[in-house]
């Protein structure tokens, strides 16, 4: 039988046990089974009321009064058999009642703190700081508490979050970097031509303005460590976790040299938003920082009106630029600094701390200059070859502020996310204005930056959900651990949120699936291979219930169809190299090649 006669089979006999195994699927509970809290309006008689309930639908539920849970909010325990009724249905006729205000199930409670699953993590005491490195307890930016909210990746909308790395290259066989790097995907390597029109010739993995190529994996002894601090992959069972554990690292090589490479560089990340900002989405990038660890030390922003004005023209497209101040104990206002003296309203300007909360002795400030400090001496991140070590100076403090702007974008919070769209600049400025106004206050930087802080990436984050709104919905929405039958639906909930409800379907499919009060990870079985589907969430809060989100769309795994990444990796002499992805379904591949223009395979 051949592999598609094979498929076929596969897919009538999917069909065929569908409404069998979708039945079956995986579930916890997260609640008390058999048990309501309720909130009544004033002067209701509880008891009465619940004897009135025993019977549901012409069915003896057993429900019966418990206990008093809350005076001052008039909260009260019912229980129920909950093997008469189906508990979401009680539920929904309970909220319904003319004597109930509120509803919910009693859900288990447990502590909160997002923690990686990486081995490397509790020595990256910029996010947790027990005194594990001999620093202060506390002296952390509280990442675990925002990761409780956002682990970032995408927007609540679906967009790719990306984040412009402009250094020295990268080492993209490091195992904790090569999964969230960004790949030119309308651009096919090494064939001479600019295929998606932007002005770069072959510019599939970044941009190198030394060699004008995507020459970046020959280097990255300093970018490396740098990218891994804004997004080295998190959660994955390996190494450390970047500020973002799924974000996308566009590599640009360039920012050394001299200043017509430093234009050329921010050129790449600012034409890939404006192409996706000119196309609604469907073409370039969604560049929403960048990061520069580089400068020129007593640089002063009126002999580099070019390079200061660039980072306007990135801010009105939507992307804020991070720059690293002097790694020297320098007042900035005076002795000047570039970029980070340049006056945009779209750079953040960043000196350097270290694990006791303290501005690092050799490190730039300035009360009009300077915005805010952020962990930079002995950080613990990726390093190149593979490795893990501490890094430092204003170079490792930078990556951490770059990383919050992304962070917020993966927020849950879509009234953010079409503010960015609408008006790219307003969105970046409001991003700004939350790293700024979420810094805790800080003896060391008080007086000699604008802000007197240092980044607190939880309480940035709080704030975007405080002007989101009381129920902002599940976010980072993702499919995981795809299969030819199988995926696992991933997110994050706010603390606002009682439960996360979910929606799934094939993509075509007229009705959706609905799954009542779920918890991350969701496990999908029995679906079909090579198949489109999508999912989406919403949740219900104390007070009222948040909007459905925009829709994930994934797609399973068994078709027959070409890799998705195909490239020539080496070149020498009379012998090529070329890589591509694993297919599932393939039994056997085949190559062709030519010479160029010969049309002779």
């Amino acid at each position: 039988m051949n592999l598609f006669a094979r498929l076929s089979a596969l897919i009538i006999a999917l069909i065929a046990i569908l409404s069998v195994s979708l039945g079956m699927q995986a579930q916890q509970v997260h609640h008390v089974q058999g048990e309501l809290l309720v909130k009544f309006y004033k002067d209701v008689d509880v008891r009465q009321w619940v004897m009135n309930h025993k019977v549901v639908n012409d069915r003896e539920i057993g429900m019966k009064f418990n206990k008093r849970v809350s005076i001052p909010m008039n909260i009260y325990s019912v229980n129920f058999d909950f093997t008469k009724i189906d508990e979401n249905e009680l539920l929904r006729l309970v909220r319904y009642s003319d004597a109930v205000e509120l509803a919910q199930f009693n859900h288990f409670v447990k502590l909160r703190s997002t923690e990686p699953n990486d081995p490397e993590f509790p020595n990256q005491w910029q996010y947790i700081n027990t005194g594990q490195s001999g620093g202060t307890p506390g002296a952390d930016i509280d990442a675990d508490l925002a990761w409780d909210i956002a682990t970032g990746g995408l927007t609540s909308q679906g967009d790719t979050i990306v984040v412009c790395i402009i250094d020295d290259g990268i080492d993209n066989d490091h195992p904790d970097i090569e999964p969230n790097l960004w790949v030119n995907i309308e651009e096919i390597p090494n064939n001479g031509i600019d295929d998606d029109a932007n002005g770069f010739v072959d510019d599939y993995r970044g941009w190198d303005t030394g060699s004008g190529s995507d020459a970046v994996y020959d280097g990255g002894g300093h970018g490396t460590p740098v990218a891994g601090i804004v997004g080295a992959k998190g959660n994955d069972g390996f190494g450390v976790a970047g500020v973002n554990w799924d974000v996308k690292l566009m590599i640009v090589q360039g920012g050394s040299g001299v200043e017509s490479e430093v234009l050329e560089a921010y050129s790449y990340p600012l034409t890939a938003r404006m192409r996706y900002n000119s196309s609604d989405g469907a073409r370039g990038a969604f560049v929403v920082s960048t990061n520069a660890s580089w400068g020129t030390d007593f640089g002063q922003p009126a002999d580099a009106p070019l390079w200061c004005a660039f980072y306007d023209t990135l801010g009105v497209h939507g992307i804020i630029s991070c720059g690293a101040t002097i790694n020297g104990n320098q007042n900035v206002d005076v002795i000047g600094d570039l970029p980070t003296a340049c006056p945009s309203d779209y750079l953040i300007s960043v000196t350097n701390m270290n694990h006791n909360d303290q501005k690092v002795t050799g490190a730039g400030y300035g009360a009009e200059t300077i915005d805010l400090g952020a962990f930079g001496q002995d950080t613990w991140t990726v390093s190149s070859g593979g490795g893990f070590g501490g890094f430092g100076g204003t170079s490792g403090a930078t990556p951490h502020v770059a990383g919050a702007i992304a962070l917020l974008y993966s927020g849950p919070c879509p009234n953010f996310v079409s503010l960015a769209k609408a008006d790219p600049a307003a969105a970046a400025l409001l991003a700004k204005q939350y790293v700024l106004e979420g810094v805790d206050p800080n003896a060391s930087l008080d007086g000699i930056t604008t802000t007197g802080g240092r980044l607190n990436i939880f309480n940035s984050m709080q704030m975007l959900l405080d002007d989101c709104g009381p129920c902002p919905p599940p976010a980072s929405l993702a499919a995981v651990d795809l299969t030819d039958t199988n995926a696992s639906l991933v997110w994050v909930e706010n603390d606002s949120i009682l439960v996360s409800n979910l929606q799934w379907r094939a993509i075509g499919a007229t009705d959706w699936n609905v799954e009542m009060d779920v918890e991350a990870p969701f496990a999908l079985s029995g679906l079909m291979a090579c198949t489109e589907y999508e999912f989406a969430m919403f949740a219900n809060c104390e007070n009222e219930d948040s909007d459905v989100t925009t829709s994930y769309d994934f797609k399973t795994d068994g078709c027959c169809e070409n890799p998705t990444q195909f490239a020539v990796s080496d070149i020498d002499n009379s012998e090529i190299t070329v890589e591509w992805s694993n297919v599932l379904a393939a039994e056997s591949y085949n190559v062709q090649i030519a010479e160029l223009g010969s049309g002779a395979w």
